[in-house]
């Protein structure tokens, strides 16, 4: 099968069902048992704006590799049902829901897939899986997180302002308003797209997915979102959080990254007692949807930590 074929198709072995949380709320979630021997199984857990199948590609990596793998569409995006007042918004009414879901999927992932247990986290994936490692430490063996949001760029305003300014508008009612800086047009926009990766193949993927299933497509965050956001930082940088957290971790920053803050991971990274940072050169904030220069290092980064 070519690379662009494996870009632009789940494979055809993967599973996907729509699974109920505890509260009823249903996650898409996809499966792909490995062939027999196993080589172990991978929980990728995407960032905000993701879905299942933007990381196509890589599921056949690993699974050529001999894994078993698993992802999911968080709840407000992807196919999963959106939270905000349009489907577009990319809203949050306080990410602890995120977290509890993710508990759930990280049982799920061990009832259906052998061991041992590895996870790859991009970006908000990366926050929401140290805040559950830090309270259930053995669920998962060894884990990597690419460009994880331990810190918010924020632009155009900074982090500082957008804080207050998320937390003016959360109180006078708007929470559900885009906040400064994104809108409906953010989806598909090339200023984002540029953000993301160099690699302009596959940023038109995105698209391609997009046109393939409008359901997909997701804009801005909202005020809410932001709220959210800070609120969670807080929480996983309280003392002792990030402390409690003993799987051996494989931190991947990328040097051009303008959505997260790369010195904020590199600067919490040094209470987690288990982990490395890796800075990637010239990378933007999709390292597994970078150009091959950059991806295949981090590909086999992440396979050499796994093995």
């Amino acid at each position: 099968m070519s690379d662009l074929a494996r870009r632009r198709a789940l494979p055809p072995g993967a599973a996907t069902e729509l699974r109920p949380m505890r509260d009823g709320w249903r996650l898409r979630s996809m499966i792909w048992a490995a062939a027999s021997p196993t080589r172990g199984s991978i929980l990728f857990i995407g960032g905000r704006g993701d879905f299942i199948e933007k990381y196509a590609e890589s599921y056949w990596h690993w699974h050529d590799r001999g894994f078993g793998v698993a992802a999911f569409d968080w709840r407000g995006q992807g196919l999963s049902g959106r939270l905000g007042d349009t489907p577009d918004k990319g809203h949050s009414t306080g990410f602890n829901a995120l977290v509890a879901d993710l508990g759930e999927q990280v049982a799920w992932f061990r009832e259906r897939l052998p061991p041992p247990y590895f996870a790859v986290a991009h970006s908000m994936g990366g926050h929401l899986l140290l805040r559950h490692l830090s309270a259930q430490p053995g669920s998962i063996d060894r884990a990597v997180l690419l460009s994880p949001l331990l810190g918010l760029v924020a632009a155009p305003v900074g982090p500082w302002l957008a804080r207050i300014i998320a937390t003016v508008q959360v109180a006078r009612g708007k929470a559900s308003d885009y906040a400064p800086g994104a809108g409906a047009a953010q989806a598909g926009n090339a200023i984002r797209a540029r953000r993301l990766s160099s690699d302009p193949e596959r940023v038109a993927d995105e698209g391609y997915w997009v046109d393939h299933d409008p359901g997909l497509r997701i804009a801005g965050v909202t005020n809410g979102w932001i709220a959210a956001a800070f609120a969670s930082l807080d929480a996983l940088t309280a003392p002792g959080i990030l402390e409690a957290v003993t799987t051996p971790l494989l931190i991947l920053t990328a040097a051009n990254d303008r959505l997260v803050d790369s010195a904020a991971a590199a600067r919490l990274a040094k209470r987690l007692p288990h982990a490395q940072v890796e800075p990637i050169a010239a990378a933007a904030h999709e390292l597994l949807r970078e150009a091959d220069a950059i991806r295949n290092p981090v590909l086999a980064r992440i396979d050499g930590f796994i093995a």
